[in-house]
C-alpha cells in the first residue's frame, strides 16, 4: 500500500521533489544475450542504430528542483512496492509486465542483463517498506545501463489519462567499486513509445519522453508531472509528447559512470 506524505510529513532524511521542466536525455534497451562480464551484449531493442549505439546528447544542467507537498485530490494507483518475491508489476488498471536489465555489454551489472529483476530486501525498512528495486554497477562504454518494467506486455498503454509518477529514489554509492568520482548523481526516467521506437514515426528512434532525477544518498520522494516530459533532442523529428502508447517504464544510466540505484513505492496519479 503506497503512502501519501505531505511536506511536513516528508522532513529529513527524506524529502519530495517536484520536477515541472526537466531537461531529457535517452537510452532504451530489454534483455539482451551474454557478453563481457556475463552482461548482455548488443544494442537496445525497439530502435537505434543497428551497431547497438544510441546517440549522446548534451541537454544542459537541469534547473533546481522545487520542493512541495504531493497534492491531496489525485486518484493513485499503485505501479509497483516490491512487497513481493517476483519480477511481475502490480496488475492493476489493465496493467500487465514484469522488470528487467539491460546494458550495453561493456561493463559490470548486477543483477545482470536477462536476469530475473526480484525485489531485494532492505537492511532497515523505511517506513513500512520492506523490499526495493536494486540494481548497481558500471562504468560501461557504449550507450549504458538501465532497469525498466514493461506495462502491457508488449502493448502500447495509455497513460494519457493520468497526471504523473510518483517514486521513492536513493544512491547506495559512496565509496568503494561503485562510489568515487565517478558515481552518478541522477539517473533518467524514460517513458518509451512506439512513436520514439524503432517502427513508429521516428526515423532516429530512441529520443523518447523522460526526465532526470537527482540522486542522494537519502530516500527521496520524487513527484514527475507527464506534462514535463521530454525529448533531448536528437530524434528525428521531434515529436509532440503523447503517452498514449506507452511501452515500458526505464530508469537509464549513460556510459562512463557506476551507479548503486535503489527504488520503492512507484505509483501513477491522475
Amino acid at each position: 500500500m503506497l503512502r501519501r506524505l505531505s511536506l511536513l510529513a516528508v522532513c529529513l532524511p527524506s524529502c519530495l521533489v517536484s520536477f515541472e521542466d526537466y531537461p531529457v536525455g535517452d537510452l532504451r534497451g530489454a534483455s539482451a544475450v551474454a557478453g563481457d562480464g556475463g552482461n548482455g551484449g548488443g544494442g537496445p531493442t525497439n530502435g537505434g542504430s543497428s551497431a547497438g549505439e544510441l546517440p549522446s546528447s548534451d541537454a544542459g544542467s537541469p534547473p533546481e528542483a522545487s520542493a512541495g507537498s504531493a497534492g491531496t485530490d489525485e486518484t493513485v494507483s499503485a505501479f509497483d512496492d516490491f512487497e513481493h518475491e517476483d519480477s511481475v508489476i502490480l496488475e492493476l488498471d489493465g496493467r500487465k509486465g514484469d522488470w528487467y536489465v539491460s546494458n550495453d555489454g561493456r561493463g559490470t551489472q548486477s543483477p545482470r542483463a536477462g536476469a530475473e529483476l526480484l525485489p531485494t530486501a532492505l537492511d532497515v525498512p523505511r517506513e513500512g517498506s520492506s523490499n526495493a528495486l536494486h540494481t548497481f554497477g558500471g562504468p560501461f562504454f557504449t550507450w549504458g545501463a538501465l532497469v525498466g518494467a514493461s506495462l502491457a506486455s508488449g502493448e502500447g498503454y495509455d497513460l494519457s489519462g493520468y497526471a504523473g509518477i510518483r517514486l521513492w529514489v536513493r544512491s547506495g554509492a559512496s565509496s568503494g567499486a561503485w562510489g568515487g568520482p565517478s558515481a552518478a548523481k541522477e539517473v533518467r526516467l524514460n517513458l518509451t513509445t512506439t512513436a520514439t521506437s524503432a517502427g513508429g514515426s521516428c526515423t532516429v528512434c530512441n529520443d523518447h519522453f523522460g526526465v532526470d532525477i537527482p540522486l542522494t544518498m537519502e530516500w527521496t520522494l520524487v513527484d514527475l508531472p507527464l506534462a514535463g516530459m521530454k525529448q533531448a533532442g536528437f530524434g528525428r523529428p521531434q515529436l509532440k509528447v503523447d503517452l498514449s502508447e506507452v511501452l515500458d517504464i526505464q530508469l537509464t544510466f549513460p556510459a562512463n559512470v557506476s551507479f548503486d540505484l535503489w527504488v520503492d513505492d512507484v505509483e501513477l496519479y491522475r
